[in-house]
């Protein structure tokens, strides 16, 4: 009967010295570790950052079949993704009946990350009862891991958030214009100041949330009582608001702070 573990793994936003020591001590622990290979092959952060912390903990020759990519796209119809879910699913429940297995994801897996589809999909498998695999079967671990939220505001170097803030996150994506102002008048309104309000997965809608932004609270902006970030790719942004063409990457954040 297979019991062997499954570690879900935060590997961090990106930066190799943000990886925990429990997460290092998984990666050693696994005999086979699933990354995600987003947009086929063009973004491998989290691969990199595997490589970089097993080469810390003194491990330079890594196996090629222990290191095993599973495709991960972001922009597909709901259907393909949970398709590709599925499979990837079966390939790691495949492995487990080999040895302990590790699926790393950036950020942490409890927020925003790819873990959710893949845990569906691992039930739906698992409840199917395909090749006679159990859930019962299976010791799932979760390893936290530092969110790019946490990070981004660490960038901005101000301690926005403290005692009596609130701070609201939320994804752009699919949202109109007039559900994006809704938000920020949300925050705008509370009091008592600072209060923030984080946009992740901005990197599409960094121009319409700045023009919301612009609508709701321009005088704001004007009197130094709101500050706009943007961060993309672990780095901040200067003069975004007057890069009008540029197109941001896909897990860019904006956050706005009234102050």
């Amino acid at each position: 009967m297979m019991k062997n573990e499954l570690f879900i793994i935060g590997v961090g936003p990106g930066d190799p010295e943000l990886i925990t020591v429990k997460a290092v001590n998984a990666l050693i622990k696994s005999d086979f570790i699933f990354y995600p290979d987003v947009c086929g092959g063009k973004n491998r952060i989290a691969y990199d950052v595997i490589k970089n912390a097993l080469k810390f903990a003194g491990i330079s020759d890594i196996p090629k079949n222990r290191l095993i990519p599973l495709e991960i796209e972001m922009k597909l119809s709901k259907g393909r993704n949970k398709d590709l879910y599925r499979e990837n699913a079966v390939k790691i429940i495949e492995k487990l009946r080999d040895g302990t297995c590790s699926y790393v994801t950036l950020g942490d897996p409890m927020f925003y990350s790819t873990y959710w589809g893949l845990y569906n999909a691992m039930h739906e498998v698992f409840k199917s009862k395909e090749n006679g695999f159990n859930i019962n079967d299976v010791n799932i671990k979760l390893v936290n891991g530092v969110s790019s939220f946490n990070y981004s505001l660490g960038l901005i170097g101000e301690p926005y958030v403290i005692k009596n803030s609130s701070v609201l996150i939320s994804v752009p994506v699919k949202k109109d214009s007039a559900e994006i102002e809704k938000e920020i008048k949300f925050i705008a309104d509370k009091i008592p100041k600072p209060q923030v309000i984080v946009f992740m997965k901005a990197g599409g809608y960094v121009q319409e949330i700045l023009k919301a932004f612009n609508r709701l609270c321009g005088r704001q902006i004007e009197d130094g009582n709101l500050k706009l970030y943007l961060i993309e790719k672990s780095e901040l942004i200067k003069d975004f608001a007057e890069k009008k063409e540029r197109i941001y990457d896909y897990f860019s954040i904006f956050i706005g702070v009234f102050l």
